[in-house]
């Protein structure tokens, strides 16, 4: 975007000389904003790079669903966390016009820090922090009443079925074998057998939906934020428990839990659950990427690997959890 019409749009703030600095553009088109007093924020141009990466969350009512629940955070949270920023109309997404295009943008506050990376979660201070940190978020769904969820993504049994046609769908692309789909099926099956009974088919809980690096931060005073909520939605809670454990070297997810729950509070049917959403995890990232023809070539080498290393295991009955390399 031209810099006059990036200052357009930051004039529809109550901003004092707007400085934008273009991030990326991946599933948002992302600019740090810095203003006259040196505060700094985060503009979020809802365009997805890819055109098949668009989903509800970047229409109008999906981010509008976002960013109450991120502003309710904001006044819950007793902490410093990610907040939406109105406009000078007062509202919280604001609609502008590029190349004949009406676009979906969001400004939030920007939290000093640095992406979260491996060698950090190697510590136990950390790994506890973000075991609370993520047990915090979930205390605040508890309470929250979401507006619009129709309107946000969900990652239910329904979701999975969906994944799976997906999948399949991509053996007539000569990305998968029709073996590895089976396993797939099969995997996904299984999951929602264990969630039979458990709420609908959107799940039963509000969950963040994207846990990852790159979605956590360590702030400059050492303390680890979740941000990213393009994905918030409804689903079950150990969908994310999940997302974080895999990001931890597998001897170090007991203290992860241990934050998570408040001590050794688990059962074993839960940690059966969060092996399956692990193996959920991993086969959403191939269908958040199958629209996207530069990751082909990886697909065809690592979905063997996925179904021989750990769908075939676990639905073998093998424990998933406390996997090396998972």
């Amino acid at each position: 975007m031209e810099t006059e019409k990036l200052l357009q749009l930051l004039n529809r703030y109550d901003l004092k000389q707007p400085e934008p600095t273009f991030l990326r553009h991946n599933e948002n088109r992302t600019y740090r904003v810095r203003d006259a007093a040196g505060t700094s924020y985060l503009l979020r141009i809802h365009d997805p790079f890819v055109p098949e990466m668009r989903g509800l969350q970047h229409r109008y009512a999906g981010i509008l669903a976002e960013l109450d629940m991120l502003e309710q955070w904001g006044i819950w949270s007793r902490k410093k966390v990610q907040s939406p920023v109105r406009n000078r109309q007062g509202e919280l997404v604001t609609v502008f016009e590029e190349d004949g295009r009406m676009l979906n943008v969001s400004l939030l506050t920007w939290l000093d820090g640095r992406d979260l990376v491996k060698e950090d979660l190697y510590e136990e201070a950390n790994i506890r922090k973000l075991g609370r940190q993520l047990a915090k978020l979930h205390e605040f769904f508890a309470q929250y009443r979401p507006t619009g969820m129709e309107a946000r993504p969900h990652q239910g049994r329904a979701y999975n079925d969906k994944m799976a046609g997906v999948i399949r769908s991509g053996v007539g692309k000569g990305l998968f074998t029709a073996e590895d789909a089976d396993t797939i099926e099969e995997t996904l099956r299984l999951v929602n057998t264990r969630l039979e009974g458990r709420g609908g088919d959107r799940g039963t809980d509000l969950i963040h939906g994207d846990i990852g690096l790159n979605n956590t931060i360590i702030t400059e005073e050492g303390e680890i934020r979740l941000i990213d909520f393009g994905f918030y939605g409804t689903g079950y809670r150990l969908t994310d428990t999940a997302m974080g454990a895999m990001m931890l070297p597998s001897d170090r997810r007991e203290l992860f839990l241990e934050a998570y729950y408040g001590g050794r509070n688990w059962t074993h049917a839960q940690l059966r659950e969060i092996d399956g959403f692990m193996l959920v995890a991993i086969i959403g990232y191939y269908v958040f990427q199958f629209g996207n023809d530069s990751m082909h070539d990886w697909m065809r080498e690592r979905m063997p690997m996925l179904c021989a290393d750990k769908c075939r295991p676990f639905l073998a009955g093998e424990r998933i959890l406390e996997r090396a390399g998972f």
